[in-house]
């Protein structure tokens, strides 16, 4: 009976706000058109967020909250694994019916951990929710700041730095933008 294993929350969030910004960048421009004969630059977003004291706040938040939701499997797997010992060793002295019960018993304990893995790290889980709530304001402060300095320099395209191939360093606003937040 194995336990699910579990991502680092910041590997997950790491992975999360490079595909929510590029997506976000991806889209925000409505009149690809129109961009396309503009000027257009680029920013290195996971930098800029990293150099944000709130992302430094709700990184702490999540270790601590993943540390006691941590605890707290990390217990009911002991539980488990104890009950599973216990019923190893006395299992010849039971009968059948006290057998069953114990094993109902174990399964019971297993499905508990499972579950509560599952809704906690688990795909679309409490973490990932605490993680998106966290984050949702960091990324909207980002964007405001990128849509000002776009609007301020003259772009009409932003992209993501990392889906950059091949650029002038000349494009790249991500300086500015951490400029900007730190105005605010």
């Amino acid at each position: 009976m194995k336990m699910m294993s579990r991502k680092s929350p910041l590997t997950t969030m790491s992975q999360g706000l490079f595909m929510m910004f590029a997506l976000t960048m991806l889209f925000a421009t409505t009149d690809l058109q129109a961009a396309a004969g503009g000027k257009t630059g680029v920013v290195d977003v996971s930098r800029v967020i990293k150099q944000m004291p709130e992302t430094t706040k709700a990184e702490n938040i999540l270790k601590s909250t993943t540390s006691q939701w941590g605890k707290a499997l990390e217990q009911m797997q002991k539980d488990f694994q104890s009950g599973v010992a216990a019923y190893e060793k006395n299992k010849a002295s039971m009968n059948t019916a006290t057998k069953t019960q114990k094993e109902n018993e174990l399964k019971t304990k297993l499905q508990a951990a499972q579950k509560y893995e599952q809704e906690k790290f688990g795909r679309g889980g409490a973490l990932e929710k605490k993680q998106e709530e966290l984050m949702k304001p960091i990324r909207l402060k980002v964007l405001a700041a990128i849509k000002a300095v776009a609007q301020k320099d003259g772009f009409s395209l932003i992209m993501e730095k990392q889906a950059m191939v091949y650029g002038d360093s000349d494009l790249d606003i991500t300086i500015k933008v951490i400029d900007q937040l730190n105005k605010k």
